[in-house]
């Protein structure tokens, strides 16, 4: 570069990205650099320039030259943390689409492109047979998020017409349990002892099926039950750090957040009745040195392993009240455990009859929490059971094609029909996951319990999936003769609405509740949380009577056996995961389940339930605050609804981000560490 152009652009203080060390990406033209002003190369760069290509084009003419190189040395030096920073605060769903944006991925580090890649690996082509399972545990912690978002400033436990009030609509039972959260603590114990329960028992019936008198067929019993002791193990080793190690992440968290000041913002605010007119939380203290702080946590963080006694709230925690049922979800896997070692070796219909009478004694010992874990085995033993059994019609009817097709020969090679070979089906024997159907191709995703975090944890499973095959669509004949719609069934439905009235019975004053008075009147009067009662016994309805209805994909193939067009349409995948959408079929719960918004919700569902929190205490009531007194006011109730409903536009998405990001930072990297951990401490079975 001449003298003439350096003193150029010292003067003016711009067009500093010239500088190779920048931009070590863009070629110098020298041959340009020479003839004089050097427009066309300043405009190609800038053309070229990525995120944060801003930054060298700052005015900082009033350095020396050697001041300005450190400068532009330390901003490329940093610019990967920068871009990697900004990139890794973009919610998940928003990253996909930019990571296919070739500028963007070429500014990436490799190592972040990595693991990207990784990420989309792990995603499933195709909907998994217990999807819904991951989509309803994630509207279920929404839900409990909006209950402790509400109930600050409206009452909401109170049901519909209760004490000759309260006849506002969103009060109606199955209408109020958008936003009711002790119904969907239920509903998370019910998939946490079905997700913990499922693998072990798949080993158990494995074993059973392959149990005989032949010494091959013991061998292989002695492995399925080798294999069973090894996965239990795993499973009791990963629990405690699974379910404690983010809560204490989270609760450190809002330890920094408190000594940063951020709790002080609404400390007026968080006791305010004029503000919150109804349930006012507990804002963690501000102690005076930060030692005092940080040991305060770290014995709070210690009272919160509980696991001495099944105290209602044992081990809960003033830092964040919403965290008690992490204890008692450890406690009751614990008791899971012991009851799957207890009763593998017993033949299926004791096991299950054993089972169920301990649910009906821990029910009426209100040891409810037990009882809706026990009843979550039941349920997977149950789909266990079909499995076995759709792979065994299934084995039957190929079989008989292949014997229809050789003419009955016992001693010929069976010949692969030309529709099995179409549709890339493979013999039963060599498969490694069974599918639904011979004519179906199913690229099998991740089961729901190597999915699970706030009732299954992400590490419950080992690695290898274990997919539940989804039975046959059921179809029932009209009067005419045709078939209904796939998802409406009778006994399902009828299920479903019941178990949802169950779920809706009120948390305060059930007994003076229209619809429920009778109801209530039949609780055992040693009962002391009443509402419990019925939303265990609507929780178990809820989940088998979902379980009932085809999915998606069942709908799929069976309306491309009718229309070759609609086939079409059900197998193209352009994305990486299927695209289901929310409401394709209002008269189906499993397709809401199975929806992109709420698998998403079911993969952060974990983090929503930990930093819901902290976020309503510091940005939320920051935000509320604001509103309320900037904005609309709050003398008449009409301001102060419509206040609230403003603020939530931007609180509701706050809460969503902020938990994409702790999922991604803090949920996913806790359960690579247990699993790495377990890989070098763990002897394995032979070694």
């Amino acid at each position: 570069m001449n003298h003439t152009y350096a003193e150029e652009t010292s003067s003016v203080g711009l067009k500093l990205n010239t500088d190779k060390a920048f931009l070590p990406d863009i070629e110098s033209n020298s041959g340009h650099e020479e003839q004089g002003v050097g427009r066309a190369p300043q405009r190609q760069r800038r053309r070229h320039s990525t995120i944060f290509g801003w930054l060298p084009r700052l005015n900082i003419g009033f350095f020396s030259r050697k001041a300005r190189h450190h400068v532009l040395h330390v901003i490329a030096s940093i610019r990967p943390l920068l871009l990697r920073s900004a990139f890794f605060l973009l919610p998940s769903f928003l990253q996909s689409r930019i990571r296919r944006r070739r500028p963007f991925c070429s500014a990436l580090p490799e190592n972040q492109k990595k693991r990207d890649k990784e990420r989309d690996d792990e995603e499933p082509r195709t909907l998994s047979p217990t999807a819904y399972l991951d989509g309803m545990r994630g509207i279920a912690a929404f839900s409990v998020f909006l209950c402790h978002y509400f109930y600050t400033y409206f009452v909401i436990a109170e049901g519909w017409g209760s004490g000759g009030s309260n006849y506002h609509f969103l009060k109606l039972p199955i209408i109020r349990l958008f936003y009711s959260g002790p119904p969907m603590v239920c509903i998370f114990f019910v998939i946490s002892g079905y997700a913990i329960s499922l693998k072990p028992l798949k080993l158990i019936h494995s074993a059973s099926c392959s149990s005989g008198s032949s010494s091959t067929t013991a061998h292989s019993d002695e492995r399925n039950y080798s294999k069973l002791f090894e996965t239990l193990s795993s499973l009791v080793f990963r629990r405690g750090l699974r379910l404690f190690l983010p809560p204490a992440i989270s609760t450190f968290l809002i330890v920094l957040l408190l000594r940063l000041g951020a709790y002080e913002w609404n400390r007026e605010f968080a006791s305010d009745e004029n503000f919150l007119r109804n349930v006012q939380e507990i804002h963690y203290e501000r102690f005076e040195s930060a030692t005092e702080q940080f040991v305060d946590w770290a014995y709070a963080m210690l009272n919160f392993v509980h696991l001495w006694d099944w105290d209602a709230f044992a081990g809960s925690t003033g830092i964040d009240v919403h965290l008690w049922t992490i204890p008692v979800e450890f406690r009751a896997s614990m008791v899971l455990f012991l009851t799957i070692l207890g009763t593998a070796r017993l033949n299926r219909g004791v096991r299950r009859g054993v089972v169920l009478g301990w649910c009906g004694f821990a029910f009426l010992w209100e040891r409810w929490d037990m009882c809706l874990f026990w009843m979550g085995m039941v349920l997977a033993e149950s789909d266990v059971i079909r499995e076995m059994q759709a792979k065994g019609e299934k084995e039957g009817r190929v079989q008989g094609v292949f014997a229809e097709r050789n003419g009955g020969g016992g001693g010929v090679l069976p010949v692969v029909e030309p529709v099995l070979a179409r549709t890339g089906d493979v013999m039963p024997q060599q498969r490694r996951h069974p599918q639904r159907h011979p004519q179906e191709t199913t690229a099998r995703g991740r089961d729901i319990s190597s999915d699970m975090t706030i009732v299954g944890s992400g590490d419950e499973t080992s690695q290898e999936s274990h997919q539940l095959p989804t039975p046959r669509p059921p179809t029932t004949t009209a009067a005419a003769g045709g078939p209904f719609p796939a998802g409406i069934t009778l006994f399902p439905t009828v299920l479903l609405v019941i178990s949802l009235y169950l779920l809706s019975q009120p948390d305060i004053n059930s007994h003076l509740t229209p619809g429920w008075i009778t109801l209530t009147s039949l609780i055992p009067h040693w009962w002391t949380e009443h509402y419990r009662f019925y939303q265990s016994i609507g929780a178990v309805l809820f989940v088998y009577s979902v379980s009932r209805y085809p999915s998606s994909s069942d709908s799929c193939s069976v309306s491309s056996s009718h229309s070759p067009s609609v086939a079409g349409s059900c197998s193209s995948n352009t994305g990486p995961t299927t695209a289901v959408p929310m409401f394709s079929s209002i008269l189906n719960p499993k397709t809401l389940f199975e929806s992109s918004i709420a698998r998403h919700l079911g993969k952060t569902s974990y983090a929503i339930y930990l930093v819901h929190g902290p976020v309503l205490h510091t940005l939320g009531y920051t935000v509320m605050k604001f509103t309320w007194t900037r904005v609309t006011g709050m003398e008449t109730d009409e301001q102060y609804v419509t206040g609230f409903v403003l603020a939530s536009l931007a609180v509701v998405p706050l809460v969503i981000w902020v938990a994409d990001v702790f999922w991604r930072g803090v949920d996913e990297p806790v359960v690579r560490f247990a699993r790495r951990l377990e890989q070098r401490v763990v002897v394995r079975i032979g070694e």
